[in-house]
């Protein structure tokens, strides 16, 4: 559930402090018109639409802040659901994550696999240079 506005505010107010950027550079940064984080922090005026995904993609690229602590801090998705979520993808731990869920001896069948696909591939090589 996203933040009430008023934890909203003092979010961004902590990416701002965080990050030693003006309302102005953030806004900037995100791709947004100057004004736009500086109207996200006053409560007077209209409220704005939050920023996108992709403003805080933006933002944490600017600002060095993670992704998935913006996206937690002012959207209130919490990382622990973004990495059980990609844990259950397959997608967490990068992309050698599933061969060291095998066991010693499956990663050795895989290493043996890889080198017979090398010495195939350096035997194809030679024949094409020689060919050639």
């Amino acid at each position: 559930m996203p933040p009430e506005e008023d934890e909203f505010r003092a979010a961004i107010r902590d990416v701002l402090a965080r990050s030693g950027l003006s309302m102005r550079a953030l806004s900037a940064a995100m791709g947004r018109d100057p004004g736009y984080i500086a109207a996200l922090l006053d409560p007077t005026r209209p409220s704005r639409a939050r920023p996108t995904p992709a403003d805080l993609l933006a933002a944490s690229d600017a600002t060095g802040i993670a992704f998935v602590e913006l996206l937690e801090s002012l959207w209130g998705i919490s990382r622990d659901r973004l990495a059980g979520e990609l844990r259950g993808l397959g997608q967490v731990g990068g992309p050698d994550e599933p061969i060291r869920r095998l066991t010693r001896d499956e990663r050795a069948l895989v290493a043996d696999f890889v080198e017979l696909l090398m010495t195939r591939r350096m035997g194809r090589t030679k024949q094409n240079s020689a060919t050639g």
